[in-house]
């Protein structure tokens, strides 16, 4: 015999969890994406560390390493990431690839 009440209570719980993960989704796109979510999307696309990222994108520049250095460091300090490392970020990943990463990193 099952009971009325449990099975009510599974399926309020199951559409409890449903709605939350549509409503998610949805907020998901709409959510504008910032510098650092492309930045570590791409680190962990590439399986590498940020600091490589700021190495290539400044190579690209052709700056010189104490530049890179020097850039590496403030943003340690400051979380400001310099628009060169920034785009080279948005030109190598996709949106829908930052996305489906924020939806994994949100069930962690």
């Amino acid at each position: 015999m099952v009971n009325g009440n449990a099975v009510f209570l599974v399926m309020l719980v199951a559409g409890y969890f449903a709605a939350l993960a549509y409503f998610d989704k949805y907020h998901c796109k709409k959510a504008s994406i910032s510098n650092d979510e492309y930045l570590a999307s791409l680190a962990m696309v590439r399986k590498c560390s940020v600091y490589d990222l700021f190495r290539c994108s400044g190579g690209d520049w052709k700056f010189s390493n104490s530049k890179i250095e020097t850039d590496f460091k403030a943003y340690l300090k400051t979380g400001h990431i310099p628009q060169y490392v920034a785009d080279y970020a948005k030109q190598n990943i996709r949106p829908e690839d930052v996305q489906s990463l924020r939806l994994v990193s949100r069930l962690w």
